[in-house]
């Protein structure tokens, strides 16, 4: 309460103590969608900010938001959007409520709002293997870097970035008032040219929390600290569920490095993913995400317009630490899943993470976890006149630890959204399709319609 005040506060500040600017904004938005299975095709409820499940056919979003800019730079946003779904779960929910504070170099963010779409939607999981762009905006406060700060120069040389991120998983889960904690930081060298390499890491805990079982969960300032720094508790805490390291940890490390030849931004990016010491030692290598970005600033891409951007990636989650010795005695591992809070790496039933990694069928765990997928994402103009986006997956799924699928599931899952009219309301057409080769196959059409009303 005391943070929301100040925040509160030093908006108030900017608005009338400035010659600053405001704008106000606000949007209607809604989407339908037809497919020909019991469940819509993969790139059509996936990554949509958890405004489609499995079975949507429709949601409709009603959003405004207020911005205030100081003559120096500094700007406040207010955001607010209502909406309503049908699916596996239908009614009206917040889609986002937040105050924003942000300076060229410095943003906090008060309540529940989005990431930022990278990679323009191309990417499978945006900025991280371990955060997509897959489930509903989670409550917090979040306070991070948003773009290098170089420490011997105002843009090149040895910089870093950083975040601190504490939310609430206010859902229906099996923990109640799980609370997540998020850091992360990176060292980041970029030269006067246009070449740049940064490494660094994230790092994820589910903790505290109600159980029926066990009660309160460690939730002290001391139990903070401890899953701050990875430690384990003092006490037995949930009956001996949680050996390693106090509450549910996850983690990746990365490595991206970004040049620029000729107005073409060139990105190569490498995600680790481990959820214990062994992964943090590299035990479970090769499991990641491997990744190429190409984007055209110029008017055309080699002269044709029709492709203003590329990326493809590599996802690959098959050994789970299965090949280090020690798993024969504690296990391999088991990705996005925990013994304790067993809703797992999910908010509101939908995967936090790489939608690749898929929810059973009850939609309470995570079913499959052991995947390998390769996956193409482009963008450009048609015809010079209609925008589109094509996504295409070639997915194999295996099953999850001590449940592997009798015969590996193959998937190709493709999605083409075209940019039919842009004028005073956007309207976009949107074809997907899974073709399986172990199943009958499945088809969908949508289109998604949005209008700036003020």
């Amino acid at each position: 309460m005391r943070i929301l005040k100040l925040t509160l506060l030093l908006v108030l500040f900017i608005s009338f103590s400035t010659k600053g600017q405001s704008f106000f904004q606000s949007e209607f938005e809604g989407q339908g969608q037809l497919f020909t299975g019991e469940e819509s095709p993969f790139w059509m409820h996936s990554n949509t900010l958890g405004r489609l499940d499995e079975k949507s056919h429709l949601y409709g979003l009603f959003r405004t938001n207020y911005l205030l800019e100081d003559p120096s730079g500094i700007q406040a946003d207010f955001g607010l959007s209502l909406m309503y779904k049908d699916g596996y779960e239908e009614g009206i929910r917040l889609d986002e409520a937040y105050v924003s504070i942000n300076s060229s170099k410095l943003e906090v963010i008060l309540g529940k709002k989005h990431k930022e779409v990278l990679f323009k939607g191309l990417s499978a999981t945006n900025e991280n293997i371990l955060w997509s762009l897959n489930s509903p905006a989670i409550p917090g406060i979040q306070i991070f870097t948003r773009k290098p700060v170089f420490l011997f120069a105002e843009d090149h040389g040895i910089g870093f970035m950083a975040g601190l991120e504490e939310y609430l998983l206010n859902d229906e889960r099996y923990i109640e008032n799980t609370r997540l904690h998020h850091k992360f930081g990176k060292l980041v060298y970029r030269s006067q040219g246009d070449f740049e390499i940064s490494i660094g890491g994230y790092h994820f805990v589910q903790w505290a929390g109600i159980s029926e079982e066990f009660g309160k969960l460690p939730n002290s300032f001391d139990d903070y600290l401890r899953i701050f720094f990875s430690r384990p508790s003092e006490n037995d805490v949930g009956d001996g569920q949680e050996v390693n390291a106090l509450g549910n940890q996850l983690g990746s490390y990365e490595i991206k490095l970004s040049s620029k030849i000729q107005d073409i931004d060139f990105t190569i990016l490498y995600n680790s993913i481990f959820e214990d010491g062994s992964g943090m030692k590299m035990g479970n290598f090769p499991d990641g995400r491997y990744a190429i970005y190409f984007e055209d600033n110029r008017d055309s891409f080699w002269g044709v317009p029709w492709l203003k951007a590329f990326m493809y990636e590599f996802y690959y989650t098959k050994n789970q630490s299965r090949t280090r010795q020690s798993s024969e005695v504690d296990g391999a591992d088991n990705y996005f899943n925990n013994n304790l809070y067993r809703s797992g790496w999910t908010y509101q039933n939908q995967v936090i993470g790489v939608p690749f990694i898929l929810l059973n069928d009850n939609r309470f765990r995570i079913g499959t976890n052991i995947t390998a997928v390769h996956h193409l994402g482009m963008s450009g103009e048609i015809v010079e006149r209609y925008p589109y986006r094509f996504l295409l997956s070639y997915r194999q799924n295996l099953g999850r630890k001590d449940s592997f699928f009798q015969e590996k599931e193959e998937i190709f899952s493709t999605l083409l959204e075209l940019n039919l009219i842009d004028s005073d309301y956007q309207l976009k057409a949107q074809f997907g399709a899974d073709l399986n080769l172990n199943e009958n196959s499945n088809f969908g059409v949508g289109l998604n319609f949005s209008k700036t009303i003020f």
